[in-house]
């Protein structure tokens, strides 16, 4: 039996072990941030080429709908035909008496009793329309989309290939609606339908439909996101799937990576081994060395942070991967133009600098790496500095590397992080100061201090205005250090 008297002493943390919590609590609510962000709903909507942008919402009436429901409800086929292309345009921008259409009349009712016919012209045109209904904004018409879930799954496995890929296409949108979707969509066998329509499918449209489909099937929460990993393999599918796509089939890939950037972001630390060892990491990693398509790297940027933000040993193997540091170190070096993928690769930095010394060399041993972070801290917004910031910090604190920075360029910037209004901002600025101080020899800290004007200035006005008690008490330590008094920052 373990002794029980170490529970009776309370171990006091060091300012080195304070920083870290923090910086690890910063984090964790970073990553929640950007994960709702990111698992926002993702739909396809399908337009009409020849709808007048002079139209507006307000010109569908009562009259219109009554006129629509005897259109879409009659024995005849053009009649039909009109009515479903009437439906399919106005659906991109309903008017309140189209929504209430949809939501409490026969809308639905007439769109499913079509879909079930035998003219492939009207069940595309049907299901275009139910795409565009589940698509709506508002969860009380898209909802009604699932109506039609049971007629559209059968589908899947038409002979005509426009069906194939406007039933994924419809399901997929249905899938982005919540939980609550998504469990009854794979109660209706859409989940199994189309994952063998991804897998198995020839057109490269359909596939890549598919596997949009399945992407926002891969959404959590769900009450079966434990079989896609062990019943159906979905990382090793994903990772066959990746290597075998053709060099054009960008979109396709882009939906691959979609896919894997939510099973990664729920995983947990076994699901995302099975993700490491199926080679899909490796395989997105070779198809997106030389890419620029800012629609592929997004996924795959935060599919590789997702994996980073696991444990040391998962974010060590993923360091290790060829191209891994060259693809982050492109995406901030400002080549995409894009500041969506800078920021993304930033995140993914923050975390793999977070974890080991043996991480942390790595980065800093890579070409340009270092310069690319200095120069965005410089010369970036503060929402973008911020996520470099991070990475700076933590190569100077977990890396144990401050003197190798460039810190006569840096303590200026993170001075201004004291003066701004954000509080994560001002914690950043005092920490890397905090770090400067402890660990440069002398007072090499201080005299980096001394040389930005109006530096401790800042650190005192902090201290008088801050509502943060740990803040005030790290910023006053700092200028009692800074003066001279008998303050170890260690």
């Amino acid at each position: 039996m373990p002794p029980r008297f170490k529970e009776l002493y309370k171990h006091v943390p060091s300012a080195r072990e304070v920083r870290q919590r923090r910086l690890l609590q910063d984090a964790q609510l970073r990553r929640l941030h950007r994960e709702q962000a990111f698992m926002g709903k993702r739909v396809r909507y399908r337009t009409t080429p020849q709808e007048s942008e002079t139209e507006t919402e307000y010109e569908f009436t009562q009259t219109d709908t009554e006129k629509l429901a005897e259109g879409l409800g009659s024995a005849d086929h053009e009649q039909r035909m009109e009515a479903l292309g009437t439906l399919s345009s106005k659906l991109e921008q309903p008017s309140e008496e189209l929504r209430r259409f949809i939501v409490d009349g026969r809308c639905m009712e007439l769109l499913t009793a079509v879909i079930s016919g035998t003219d492939s012209d009207e069940t595309v045109q049907s299901l275009w329309c139910v795409t565009n209904v589940a698509a709506n904004e508002s969860s009380q018409v898209a909802g009604r989309a699932l109506d039609a879930a049971p007629y559209v799954v059968p589908l899947l496995t038409s002979s005509n290939v426009e069906i194939r890929n406007q039933a994924a296409w419809a399901l997929g949108n249905m899938a982005a609606e919540g939980e609550g979707a998504r469990n009854q969509l794979q109660a209706n066998g859409a989940l199994d339908a189309l994952v063998h329509l991804a897998d198995c499918e020839t057109d490269s449209e359909v596939q890549q439909t598919a596997w949009f489909a399945v992407s926002n099937m891969a959404r959590t929460p769900s009450a079966y996101f434990d079989s896609l990993f062990d019943k159906m393999k979905l990382p090793q599918l994903v990772a066959r799937q990746a290597e075998a796509l053709a060099e054009d089939s960008t979109g396709c890939l882009a939906e691959l990576a979609w896919v894997s950037a939510y099973l990664t972001a729920a995983g947990s630390t076994d699901k995302i081994d099975q993700f490491l060892e199926a080679g899909a990491a490796d395989a997105f990693l070779k198809r997106t060395a030389a890419a620029a398509d800012v629609a592929l790297l997004i996924p795959v940027i935060r599919t590789l942070g997702n994996i980073a933000a696991g444990t040391d040993t998962q974010t060590h193997q993923l360091v290790g991967k060829p191209g891994f540091l060259d693809l982050v170190a492109r995406c901030i070096g400002a080549s995409t133009g894009s500041r969506a993928v800078e920021k993304e690769a930033l995140w993914v930095l923050s975390n793999v600098t977070a974890g080991s010394k043996d991480d942390v060399d790595a980065v800093m041993g890579h070409a340009h790496m270092v310069e690319s972070l200095v120069r965005i801290v410089e010369t970036q917004t503060f929402d973008i500095k911020k996520e470099a910031a991070f990475s700076l910090l933590n190569i100077a604190l977990v890396g144990e590397r401050v003197g190798d920075l460039p810190n006569e360029r840096l303590v200026s910037e993170f001075v201004d992080f004291v003066r701004s209004q954000d509080e994560q901002l001002v914690r950043l600025g005092v920490q890397f100061i905090a770090v400067l101080f402890a660990q440069l020899p002398g007072r090499q800290g201080p005299d980096l201090l001394r040389g930005v004007e109006g530096g401790i200035d800042a650190l005192e006005n902090l201290v008088a205005v801050t509502d943060s008690d740990e803040t005030r008490s790290a910023a006053s330590a700092l200028i009692d250090s800074y003066y001279g008094d008998d303050a170890d920052a260690e």
